[in-house]
C-alpha cells in the first residue's frame, strides 16, 4: 500500500514537471473539451424500462441526427420496453427550452417514416414531454435537444410506463397497423375476416394506416405475394372510409394477379391501405411503398403539433409573416398557424379574423390530433360578409378541443387579430334530413338499396318534399335554436336531395341515384353485432345543449333488405321488428356528449340476403307514433308533416356483426391474454352482461 502511494505522488510531480517546463517554454496548452458520452446517435446510451430523474447536459454536445425535429445540439438514448403498452419520456424539470423527438428504430439516422413524435413545449411549459404506445423488447430511439442552437444546458428524463396485457391480434379497420415507407413488409389475410365500407372488396382483408413521407408520388405494391390480391387506398385514417374517400382500388397490375396503386400524397397526411384478395382469396404475401417526393421540413413552433392553447379571446394579435405551412391541405396551403381551442360552452362557437391586415383563411377542425383528416373538417371559410377577413360559426360541446388553423388566400401573410366567442344556445338554423336511399325523390329517379344478388329500390322515407304532396315524408329538424342532437356534429341542410347543404353535396344525389352523403352522420358506435334471431343493443351519443328537454330515441334496421323499414320477422324468441328501438325516453341528460345504450331488441337477417343493412336512428322532441302515413309502404322512419322542432336523423349503410345465437365457443380466449382459464369465463359473462338484455 505504502509502495502504490508514492508511485503515485512520483506521477504526479513529473506531470507537473512537465506541465511548468512547458510553460516556462512559452507552450500554451489547449484545454480539451469533453463530450457527452452519448453525444451522437451511434453512441446513444443504452435504458432499459424505467428510468427517473436521469441527469444530462445537453452544454458540450454537438448536433447529429436527421434533422426532423431538432438541429440543436442534442444527446441521444436507446430505449427498451420491458413491457407493451403507453410509454411517457419526459423532460419536465430541465433548466432550458428543450425538444424531444422519439424514433420507432434504432438505425442512426433514423428516417422520417420512423419518428412517432416530436415535441417542442408541453403542457404551459418550455420542457417537452411525449407519450407513445411501445411493444414488450421493442427498441425506440430518444433524442434529446433545445429549441435551438442556444438553449442547452442540464436537465432531467424521466420514462414511466404503463404495460398492459397484448391484445388478441385484430385485423379490422379500428386496428389498422401504422407504418411509413416499407419494404417486403410481410401479411397474411389466411385467417383474417372482412371488415369495412365495401366499396373495392368483400375478402377477407387487412388494414395498414401510412403517414405520407413525402409530398409527390406514393406507389404501393403486392407484388410478390402468393396469391390474387385486391388493393385499396383512402384518404384519411377514419373508419370506415366512405366512397367520397376512395383514391384508388386495383386488382391485376403489370399483367400480373398482384395489385398496385400509384397514387398523390401530401407529407404528413395519413392514408388507409386496404388489402384482401379476389372473390375470397386469402394467402401470404408482401406490402412495399415508397414516396418519391420532397421530404416536409422540420417541426416548427407554428406547426400543428405545436398549436398554442386558447380559450374565449378578444383581438389576440398574431403574426404568420414568418411562419410555414404545414397541415392537410384541406382549406388552405399558405402559411399557417394553429390554435387548440377548449370550448368554454356546449353550443355555437364563433371564430373571426376581422380586423386582420391582410386577406386571411380559417378552418376549424373537430379534435386536436395532427394532422385533421376531412371528416374533421368543420367549417373553412376565406371572404366572411364581403370582406376579405374569415369568419367560422360550428357547434361545440364544453370542455372539448378543436383546432383552428389560420393562414391567407394564396401565399398571402400578415399581421391579425383572432376572436372566439362561445353561445350556449345559437339562433342559426341546422335543419336537418336522413341520407337513406328514397325513390320518391325530386328527380324521379329509382336509387337502390341494395344492388347484389339483385337490384332492391330503396324506399325509405327520406325526401320530404318530392312535389307529389302524397308523403311519406321524410323527418326534417328544424333546428332554429341548439337545443340537443346526435353525436357531436350536425350538418344543415334544407331538404334531402335539393337545395343548399353545408357539408357541400346533397344527402342524395336523386340524379345520378345516390346516397348516403351526410356528413354530420357520427352518433352510432361501429361496428354493430346483431346476432341472427338474438338479442342486441345500440351504444350511441347525444350531445345536449339545453338540459332539461324531453328527448325519444328511435332506431328501424331492414333486417329482411327489402328497402323498407315497414317488417316484422319471426323468431324462435319472438318477432324480429324492424321498428327495432321504440320510442326510448330520455330524460334529465346533462348538458354536453352523453353515452347512451338502447334497450334489447331480436335482430334478425334472411337467408341470401345481401351483408349490409340501412338503420335509421332519430333524435327528436316527441314520440313516433306512426308516421305521416301509417300503413302506407315505405312510412315506417317517416317524420310528421308539421316537422320535428329539434334533433337530427341519422342512417348508416353497414355490415353488421352476424353470429346465430346458438353458437359459443366454449373453449374461447376471451380476454386475450394467451391462455384459457376461468378469467375467460369472467370476460364472457361480462360481454354477456353488457350485451344481452
Amino acid at each position: 500500500m505504502k509502495n502504490l502511494r508514492k508511485q503515485t505522488l512520483v506521477a504526479c510531480a513529473l506531470v507537473f514537471l512537465f506541465c511548468t517546463a512547458h510553460m516556462a517554454l512559452g507552450v500554451t496548452v489547449t484545454p480539451v473539451t469533453v463530450r457527452p458520452p452519448n453525444n451522437d446517435c451511434d453512441s446513444a446510451q443504452s435504458v432499459v424500462g424505467d428510468v427517473k430523474d436521469l441527469a444530462f447536459n445537453t452544454s458540450r454536445a454537438t448536433f447529429d441526427g436527421p434533422g426532423r425535429c431538432m438541429t440543436s445540439p442534442n444527446i441521444w438514448y436507446k430505449y427498451r420496453a420491458t413491457g407493451s403498452g403507453p410509454v411517457t419520456v419526459s423532460l419536465v424539470g430541465s433548466s432550458f427550452d428543450t425538444k424531444l423527438a422519439v424514433y420507432n428504430r434504432v438505425n442512426c439516422y433514423p428516417a422520417i417514416s420512423a419518428m412517432i413524435e416530436c415535441n417542442d413545449d408541453f403542457g404551459n411549459s418550455l420542457s417537452s414531454q411525449i407519450t407513445f404506445r411501445a411493444t414488450a423488447g421493442s427498441e425506440y430511439l430518444i433524442e434529446v435537444g433545445g429549441y435551438d442552437s442556444d438553449e442547452v444546458g442540464p436537465g432531467v428524463l424521466n420514462i414511466v410506463s404503463a404495460p398492459t396485457v397484448p391484445p388478441t391480434p385484430k385485423d379490422d379497420c379500428a386496428n389498422a397497423i401504422p407504418v411509413g415507407d416499407v419494404t417486403s413488409l410481410a401479411f397474411d389475410t389466411t385467417g383474417a375476416r372482412f371488415d369495412g365500407p365495401g366499396l373495392c372488396m368483400n375478402s377477407p382483408n387487412i388494414w395498414y394506416c401510412y403517414t405520407a413521407s413525402c409530398t409527390g408520388d406514393v406507389t404501393v405494391s403486392l407484388a410478390g405475394s402468393s396469391y390474387d390480391t385486391m388493393l385499396a387506398v383512402y384518404n384519411g385514417c377514419e373508419c370506415y372510409p366512405v366512397s367520397g374517400d376512395l383514391i384508388e382500388c386495383n386488382d391485376d397490375a403489370n399483367m400480373g394477379y398482384q395489385s398496385e396503386i400509384t397514387f398523390a400524397a401530401v407529407a404528413g397526411n395519413q392514408y388507409l391501405i386496404e388489402i384482401g384478395g379476389y372473390g375470397s382469396e386469402t394467402g401470404q404475401g408482401v406490402l412495399n411503398i415508397s414516396c418519391e417526393g420532397a421530404p416536409p421540413p422540420p417541426s416548427s413552433k407554428d406547426d400543428c403539433i405545436n398549436a398554442r392553447g386558447v380559450g374565449d379571446v378578444t383581438n389576440l394579435p398574431f403574426d404568420t409573416t414568418d411562419a410555414t405551412f404545414d397541415g392537410p391541405g384541406l382549406c388552405m396551403t399558405s402559411p399557417n398557424i394553429w390554435f387548440r381551442y377548449t370550448a368554454s360552452c356546449t353550443g355555437e362557437a364563433s371564430v373571426s379574423l376581422m380586423g386582420s391586415s391582410f386577406d386571411t383563411k380559417l378552418a376549424a377542425y373537430n379534435g386536436i390530433h395532427c394532422y385533421p383528416t376531412h371528416s374533421d373538417l368543420l367549417a373553412c371559410n376565406d371572404d366572411y360578409n364581403f370582406t376579405y377577413q374569415s369568419q367560422v360559426f360550428f357547434m361545440v360541446t364544453a370542455g372539448n378541443q378543436y383546432l383552428i388553423e389560420v393562414g391567407g388566400y394564396a401565399s398571402e401573410t400578415g399581421q391579425g387579430l383572432l376572436t372566439i366567442s362561445c353561445e350556449g344556445t345559437t339562433s342559426a338554423d341546422k335543419p336537418d334530413l336522413g341520407d337513406a336511399p328514397d325513390s320518391t325523390n325530386n328527380s324521379g329517379k329509382i336509387i337502390s338499396a341494395y344492388s347484389f344478388p339483385h337490384s332492391v329500390p330503396g324506399r325509405f322515407p327520406t325526401v320530404f318534399n318530392d312535389g307529389s304532396g302524397l308523403g311519406p315524408y321524410g323527418p326534417v329538424h328544424l333546428n332554429d335554436q341548439a337545443v340537443a342532437f346526435l353525436g357531436k356534429a350536425i350538418t344543415a341542410e334544407t331538404e334531402a336531395d335539393t337545395g343548399p347543404d353545408e357539408d357541400g353535396v346533397n344527402n342524395l344525389r336523386s340524379a345520378v341515384s345516390s346516397a348516403n352523403h351526410d356528413g354530420g352522420d357520427d352518433a352510432v358506435e361501429m361496428p354493430l353485432s346483431l346476432p341472427n334471431c338474438g338479442w342486441s343493443t345500440i351504444d350511441y351519443e347525444v350531445t345536449v345543449v339545453e338540459p332539461g328537454t324531453e328527448l325519444w330515441v328511435n332506431v328501424w334496421l331492414d333486417f329482411n333488405r327489402d328497402g323498407d323499414w315497414d317488417d316484422a320477422i319471426d323468431c324462435a324468441a319472438g318477432q324480429a321488428r324492424e321498428w327495432a328501438v321504440q320510442n326510448q325516453f330520455l330524460f334529465d341528460l346533462p348538458q354536453g356528449l352523453n353515452h347512451l345504450t338502447s334497450p334489447g331488441f331480436l335482430s334478425s337477417h334472411r337467408t341470401f340476403a345481401p351483408e349490409r343493412i340501412w338503420m335509421r336512428i332519430t333524435l327528436s322532441e316527441q314520440p313516433w307514433t306512426g308516421g305521416s302515413n301509417p300503413g302506407a309502404p315505405g312510412n315506417a322512419g317517416s317524420g310528421p308533416r308539421e316537422k320535428y322542432l329539434i334533433g337530427e336523423t341519422e342512417d348508416y349503410y353497414f355490415i353488421p356483426q352476424i353470429s346465430d345465437p346458438g353458437e359459443c365457443e366454449l373453449c374461447q380466449d376471451v380476454n386475450g391474454d394467451g391462455i384459457i382459464n376461468m378469467q375467460d369465463l369472467a370476460a364472457h359473462v361480462n360481454l354477456w352482461l353488457a350485451n344481452c338484455p
